[in-house]
């Protein structure tokens, strides 16, 4: 039985892309998916549901600021460290705020053609 997708937005994975992202309020974040209306992201504090943070993706060349709202953020795991200590990994689920789609085609498809 094929499950009916809910998403309004698509999500790509960024595998064959070279994109970053960062987030003002954690040391890693890392892309896991993403579609025009939000990301998918393991990062290395729990973020707090509702906050809004900014998001900031990076290529080679280019940058942009994306605000968005946590809507999710479950604990992954705890990882030891090379030096004994431990941290804990979250999986975050965050919305971008309106307006935000246009922005970030225009990114992708610079990002594409580089």
């Amino acid at each position: 039985m094929m499950m009916m997708e809910k998403r309004r937005h698509r999500r790509f994975s960024l595998d064959l892309l070279e994109i970053n992202g960062k987030l003002n309020l954690a040391n890693n974040a890392e892309i896991i998916n993403m579609s025009f209306g939000g990301a998918a992201l393991k990062v290395d504090r729990r973020l707090n549901i509702g906050n809004e943070l900014l998001f900031t993706l990076k290529d080679k060349e280019n940058s942009i600021d994306v605000r968005g709202m946590v809507v999710r953020c479950n604990l992954k795991a705890i990882e030891k460290r090379f030096n004994g200590g431990k941290i804990t990994i979250y999986t975050a689920g965050m919305r971008f705020k309106e307006g935000s789609a246009d922005k970030i085609a225009a990114f992708l498809r610079k990002a594409i053609l580089a």
